[in-house]
This record gives structure tokens, C-alpha cells and sequence, in this order.
């Protein structure tokens, strides 16, 4: 790591040259480049985060320790709650990176912080989901693999000093990608940062780095794991005539997906009232009860997908499954509230699969011949669907893990159908109602929230200028040396524009005679701003020209400079100040 410092500082000019190009077809070439790299490299880190859950599942199994360490197999209860120890003191060590959990945390990222993720953070959640997933808590990983992904697609934009869209970029890129992986589902993946990290936003330049990069992590994890589906799907038997129970389970699907979320609520509730916001201290009392139900159900240890194939070969009989059914909602929504690491996918596909059966069960107890396993598989996409608000990945992600067409339009009706249920009812998609509570409104944007905060409060007065006569040269040896960029200036003072390192860039690959060439053949001529504009115009137009600073001027002479960086961090303290409001209350 230290030689690719050295590396990129030695060859600074090179490096940042290199990748700031925006027209030429180099410019293409490396962003596919980088795609490849990232999607590659999250694939890894989704494998690694794979074997290391195994590694432990394989050595906490109780069959393991009652052949080779004769450990009576009662005392195998005590794996959730070392696990749930193990999770509470990671936490209270390091409390800053245990707050960045979840896919929130992914789309906060990337809406207000340029797509940056500490590698510190990612390393944290890489290794607690881990301990917490490895444990037999009843959570999946996608979560925080698409943390993994996506804090790994931030710290290569990092090293490679890329801009903050591209940041954004491969962040984006790098959490699809490591959703890819994990479930050995490239198409879901990408519509998963579609989804879910872009919040449907499919003008957004990241959809082609996406598309890559699940490529590339999909690859990585066909080698790794071979190409062979998570699901043991059996035979089973759909017909179009059923149609009418299609749409019944769609609407029990979201109805179960609004249980799941009013039990989910309701329990966030009271651990507050007993423990305000060190809530998860209450993890430690919520692995001991689920270790001794654990004891009598020991199908609930782990993420769940042995159970789902063993319900799909109608392995149990119906009481039970309606014991597993509520046991694992209770215990899903208690280890997620507590600040448990662990995502919402897997648990979703149980849930669905434990559905559609016992939907199926019933009608076929009335008298109507109806597949369980088939409408099991139909009940993953609408659970998924309706609880993670992702209605086309879900549609996606169950067909990738089936591989059968026939189960195709029941799936898509199943998800959309539930999906829009849950929307209908609570006025909103999950991700946009979480956000919500946090203080940031998607639908409003951050533009609204800045509209009453003037230039004059985060203007900066150190910046650097340049007269528009300075060679090329010259001014790219100042441009080296500048935080973000040069403001340029006549022989008068008087603004001109602004020049980055985009257009010494282009100017050194379009023109034969670079060394006749001065500051003013470069400047971008952009509209400066006044003190009493607002925040959010000058946010507007850093976007609307893709820069990332703006020069403050008064009768024609620059007083200060703008910067993007400094619109997000006033930006994110009003969140919080509207987080502490929204907690008051």
C-alpha cells in the first residue's frame, strides 16, 4: 500500500492527468477499465465475506463440537449470545463506524458525502457482519455486502484521486457489484443500485459502471463458487388458470410485508423507552431468547437458506411451519432494531418461501389442488419485494435463483402487486421513509433544504487566482499546487472564469502547440455568484457545469470561493439538526 502512495505521488501529474479526461475516447476506455477493477475487486470482498461466515458456521456447528469435543449439545445455545457480545463490544469500540450500517448508510453516502466510505468503516462492518451473521443470527448478508462493495468502489476512487462524481460512480458500482457476487446474480445486482442506491434515478452516469462491474463480480464469484444456484428448486406445477390466487398471494404478500414493518416499528418504539439510544445493549438479552428457541428450532440458526430448501421439499409438517413463520418476523425485527449487522434479503426469501407454502397448504386443505412449492417461490418475490421496496430486483433475483420461465409472470405480478401495497399504505418506499425519518425528503432534495442558507455563510476567503496571461505551463504548475482550482483574473483583477485540471487536460490532447498556449485558451467562462445567493443555486450550477467550486464576486473582484465540499457538510449538519428535532419530539 505504501508503494502505491509513493507510486501515485511520485507520478502526480501523470495520475491526475491521466484520469480527469472527459471527451476523449481514453476517457471511456478507463472508465470501462476501472469498472472491470472494482466490480472485480467487490466480488473478492464478497468471497472473502462469504468464507469467513462459513468458516465459522463450520466451526461453531454443533454436530462439530459433539464429535470432537463431546460438548453436550445444550450448551450450543451459547453461540448467539457469545456472537451477540462479541457484536456489543465491536460497537462500543468503534461507535463511529458502527452508526454507517446498513444500505441507508450506502444511500446517504452517496447523496450526501460524494460516495465516501472509509476503508476503516468498510473493514468494521466486513468483519462484525461476519461475527454477527456467523453466530446464527437470523439475518442475510447483502447488506453488508453491498457496504464491502461499495466502500471498497470508494477507497479505489480515493487512491485513484478521482472527482466526487466518479466517486459517487464506483461507489454505486462497487455495492451492485458485491450484490452480484453474493448471490451469483448479476442482473439483480445492477438493478439493486438501480433500485435501492440510485433510488430509481436511471438518468444517472453510474448505470454503465454498474452494468460492469457486476459483470466482473459475477465472474469472480462463478470462479470462486461454481454456477451453482444458492435454491434446491424441485419440481413443481403453476398454471396461467390460477391467476386469481397469483393475485391473492400478491396482496397476502404485502399485507405480511406490513405486519413485518408495523412489529418492526413497534419494538424500535420500546426499546427506546427502555434504553433510549444505546439500544444495542438489548441484543445481548435478544441472543440469549433466540439461542433457547434456537434449541427447539434449530432451523431459525443463520441465514436461512438450508431452511428455505427444505421447505420447498415439504419437509415439515404445517404446525410448524407456522411456528418458524412467526419466529422468524419476531426475531428478524428484534435482531434488526437492536443495531444487529445483517441485511434484509435473505430473511425476506424465507419469510416468502414459509408464505406462499402455507398459502398454497391452506387452499389445498379447502379442496383446491395448488402447489406449495410453486407458490413458495412466488411468496419469495413478493416478500422481498414488498419489504425492501425493490419490486423489479426481486423479480430478477428469484428468476436468477430458479432459472425457470414458467415462474416468471406469477413472480412479476407477485412483486409488483405487493410492492405497490406496501407504497399505497404507507405513502412512500421503504428506503424513502427511512431517509425520512433521518431528516433528508428524496422527493424534495437537498436543493430545497439549502434554499435558506446564503453563499456569505460558507463562503471561503483563502483561495488562489491567476491571471488569465499565465502560460500553460505555469498554470498547470499552480493548478498541481491548488486545493480544488484557480480562479482567473484580468490585468484589471476583474473575474473571468475558472480553469481545473479537465481543461489542461484537454487542451494537452487537442492541441499541437500546448507551449503557445495560455491561461485565457482554458477558462471556463461560468457565471460566479453573489453573497446573498443561496446555497442551493450554487449548487445548481456547480452541477449544471460539472465543477466543484465557484467564485464569489463583487463589482466584478473576487471576494471568496465556494465549494462543493462545503455545501455538503452544511448540508448534513441541517439534516442532523432536523434528526435531534424529529428525536425531541
Amino acid at each position: 500500500m505504501k508503494k502505491l502512495h509513493s507510486l501515485l505521488k511520485k507520478y502526480k501529474y501523470h495520475v491526475i492527468v491521466f484520469f480527469t479526461a472527459r471527451y476523449d475516447i481514453r476517457e471511456y476506455i478507463l472508465q470501462i477499465v476501472i469498472a472491470l477493477c472494482i466490480g472485480a475487486i467487490a466480488g473478492l470482498g464478497a468471497m472473502v465475506f462469504h468464507t469467513l461466515i462459513e468458516w465459522m458456521r463450520i466451526a461453531i456447528n454443533p454436530k462439530h463440537f459433539a464429535d470432537y469435543l463431546e460438548i453436550p449439545s445444550i450448551i450450543i445455545v451459547i453461540i448467539p449470545v457469545i456472537g451477540g457480545l462479541i457484536t456489543i463490544g465491536m460497537t462500543k469500540i468503534f461507535p463511529g463506524q458502527a452508526k454507517e450500517s446498513g444500505v441507508k448508510s450506502i444511500i446517504r453516502s452517496v447523496m450526501l458525502q460524494n460516495g465516501h466510505i472509509p476503508i476503516v468503516t468498510t473493514l468494521f462492518h466486513l468483519v462484525a457482519s461476519a461475527v454477527t451473521l456467523g453466530t446464527g443470527a437470523p439475518l442475510g448478508p447483502e447488506g453488508p455486502s453491498a457496504k464491502i462493495g461499495g466502500g471498497l468502489g470508494s477507497y479505489i476512487s480515493t487512491l485513484l484521486r478521482l472527482n466526487s462524481r466518479k466517486k459517487i460512480t464506483y461507489t454505486v458500482a462497487g455495492a451492485g457489484a458485491a450484490i452480484s457476487a453474493i448471490f451469483n446474480a448479476p442482473i439483480a445486482g445492477v438493478f439493486f443500485g438501480i433500485e435501492v442506491i440510485l433510488l430509481n434515478d436511471l438518468k444517472n452516469e453510474s448505470l454503465s459502471a454498474l452494468v460492469i462491474a457486476s459483470v466482473a463480480s459475477d465472474m469472480i464469484s462463478k470462479t470462486y463458487l461454481g454456477n451453482n444456484s444458492l435454491l434446491q428448486i424441485p419440481v413443481f406445477h403453476i398454471d396461467i388458470t390460477e391467476f386469481p390466487y397469483f393475485l391473492l398471494l400478491a396482496i397476502v404478500c404485502g399485507i405480511i410485508s406490513l405486519l413485518f414493518m408495523g412489529l418492526s416499528h413497534n419494538i424500535k418504539k420500546l426499546y427506546k423507552k427502555i434504553k433510549g439510544d444505546d439500544v444495542i445493549v438489548l441484543l445481548l438479552p435478544v441472543s440469549l431468547l433466540f439461542a433457547f428457541v434456537v434449541f427447539i428450532y434449530n432451523d431459525l440458526f443463520g441465514i436461512g437458506y438450508a431452511l428455505i430448501n427444505k421447505v420447498l421439499s415439504n419437509h415439515f409438517p404445517i404446525n410448524v411451519l407456522i411456528m418458524l413463520l412467526v419466529l422468524k418476523l419476531l426475531f428478524v425485527a428484534l435482531y434488526i432494531q437492536t443495531g444487529a449487522y445483517g441485511g434484509l434479503f435473505a430473511p425476506s426469501l424465507v419469510i416468502g418461501v414459509l408464505v406462499g407454502f402455507l398459502f398454497a397448504s391452506f387452499f389445498s386443505y379447502l379442496g383446491v389442488k395448488l402447489d406449495p412449492a410453486g407458490y413458495a417461490i412466488i411468496g419469495m418475490g413478493g416478500i422481498l419485494a414488498g419489504l425492501n421496496s425493490i419490486p423489479i430486483t426481486a423479480i430478477l433475483m428469484v428468476f436468477e435463483l430458479t432459472n425457470d420461465y414458467r415462474i416468471i409472470l406469477p413472480i412479476m405480478l407477485a412483486s409488483v402487486i405487493s410492492h405497490l401495497t406496501v407504497t399505497f399504505y404507507n405513502k412512500g418506499t421503504v428506503y424513502e421513509l427511512e431517509l425520512l425519518e433521518d431528516g433528508l425528503d428524496v422527493s424534495r432534495s437537498r436543493i430545497n433544504i439549502l434554499e435558506s442558507i446564503q453563499v456569505l455563510s460558507i463562503l471561503k476567503k483563502d483561495f488562489q487566482t491567476i491571471n488569465a496571461r499565465t502560460p500553460l505551463n505555469q498554470t498547470l504548475d499552480k493548478l498541481l499546487d491548488s486545493d480544488s482550482g484557480l480562479i482567473v483574473i484580468d490585468d484589471n483583477n476583474e473575474y473571468v472564469g475558472i480553469v481545473s485540471i479537465n481543461e489542461v487536460r484537454q487542451a494537452l490532447l487537442s492541441s499541437n502547440i500546448v507551449e503557445l498556449l495560455i491561461c485565457q485558451d482554458i477558462v471556463i467562462h461560468v457565471e460566479s455568484l453573489q453573497k446573498i445567493d443561496s446555497a442551493a443555486e450554487a449548487l445548481k450550477k456547480m452541477d449544471k457545469h460539472g465543477i466543484d467550486f465557484l467564485a464569489v464576486v463583487e463589482k466584478n473582484k473576487v471576494v471568496g470561493m465556494v465549494q462543493h465540499r462545503d455545501i455538503i457538510s452544511i448540508y448534513n449538519k441541517l439534516v442532523m439538526q432536523l434528526e435531534e428535532k424529529a428525536m425531541a419530539m
